[in-house]
C-alpha cells in the first residue's frame, strides 16, 4: 500500500513537498539541502540529469527568498554582489551545458561521489575560528575571482553542496563577517541559478511540477526554521537523516 501511494501522482507530490520542507529547514541549520531533495527526486521517477535541472527550481526561489531578506537589513551591497556574481556566469554557463550532456551512468557516478562528501562535510564541527590575516575584512582577494568562477562551474554543473564552497570561499577571500558571507553567498547564487536554469529548461531537463512542489515546500521550511528554535538534537536527527537518504542513494546510483 506504501509503495502504491508513492507511485501515485498524489503521494509523490506529498513527498517532494515535505523533502523541500525538510530541504528547507536543512538549509537554514547547516546548508546542504540538495543533499536531500536530488535522491527524493531520483526516487520519485527523474533521471539524475532531469533531476539536477529541476531542483533548480527550488534552488533559484529559496534563495530569492533569502535575498530579499538580506537585503531588506541592508548586510550586502548589490553592486558589490552584483559584479561578484558576473564572475561565476561563464563557468555556470560551461557546467549547465556539460551537465545537460553528459551521459547519465557517469552522472550518476559523479553525483555519488558529491553527496557522499556533502553529507561528510555536513557532519564536520563548524569552525569558529576568527583569526586575522594580511589582507584587511572585506577586501577582495585577488585569488577570489577565479574562486568565484570554478565555483560558478561547479554550481552550473551539479549544484549540491555549493553553499558550503561559498561560505568558505567568502569568508577566507572577502569578508569573515558570517551575515554577509551568507547575504553575499545567497545573491551570487540567485544571480547565476536562473541562466542554469533555463539552460536545463531549454533542454527538456526540468519538471516544472515537482520543482515548483520542492519550492514551495524549501520556502516554507526556511521560513519555520526562522521562526522556532531548534535543539541541538532536532538538528543531530536532520543531519542523520540526511546520511541515511545520501546512503542509500549512493548504492542505488553506483550499483
Amino acid at each position: 500500500m506504501l509503495l502504491n501511494f508513492v507511485q501515485g501522482e498524489e503521494g509523490r507530490l506529498i513527498i517532494l513537498f515535505l523533502a523541500g520542507l525538510g530541504a528547507g529547514f536543512i538549509n537554514v541549520l547547516a546548508g546542504g539541502g540538495s543533499l536531500f531533495t536530488l535522491p527524493v527526486l531520483i526516487f520519485a521517477g527523474l533521471d539524475p540529469v532531469t533531476a539536477n535541472g529541476t531542483n533548480r527550481i527550488g534552488v533559484l526561489l529559496e534563495n530569492l527568498t533569502a535575498t530579499h531578506h538580506f537585503h531588506q537589513r541592508q548586510l550586502a551591497e548589490l553592486k558589490q554582489g552584483g559584479m561578484l556574481a558576473l564572475w561565476t556566469l561563464p563557468g555556470v554557463v560551461i557546467g549547465a551545458l556539460a551537465g545537460v550532456h553528459i551521459s547519465n551512468l557517469w552522472f550518476q557516478r559523479i553525483l555519488v561521489i558529491v553527496l557522499v562528501i556533502g553529507a561528510i562535510t555536513l557532519l564536520l564541527p563548524k569552525k569558529t575560528s576568527t583569526a586575522p590575516g594580511s589582507r584587511a575584512d572585506g577586501q577582495p582577494s585577488l585569488w577570489l575571482y577565479p574562486a568565484l568562477a570554478v565555483l560558478g562551474f561547479y554550481g552550473g554543473f551539479i549544484q549540491a553542496g555549493i553553499g558550503f564552497l561559498f561560505i568558505l570561499v567568502l569568508r577566507k577571500l572577502l569578508t569573515r563577517h558570517l551575515p554577509q558571507v551568507n547575504a553575499y553567498k545567497t545573491l551570487i547564487i540567485t544571480t547565476y541559478t536562473l541562466p542554469a536554469l533555463l539552460i536545463f529548461a531549454w533542454m527538456g531537463e526540468v519538471r516544472w511540477g515537482m520543482g515548483v512542489t520542492i519550492a514551495v515546500g524549501g520556502i516554507l521550511g526556511a521560513w519555520l526554521a526562522t521562526k522556532v528554535t531548534l535543539s541541538r538534537r532536532g538538528e543531530l536527527w536532520i543531519k542523520i537523516a540526511v546520511v541515511v537518504m545520501v546512503s542509500v542513494m549512493a548504492v542505488k546510483l553506483w550499483v
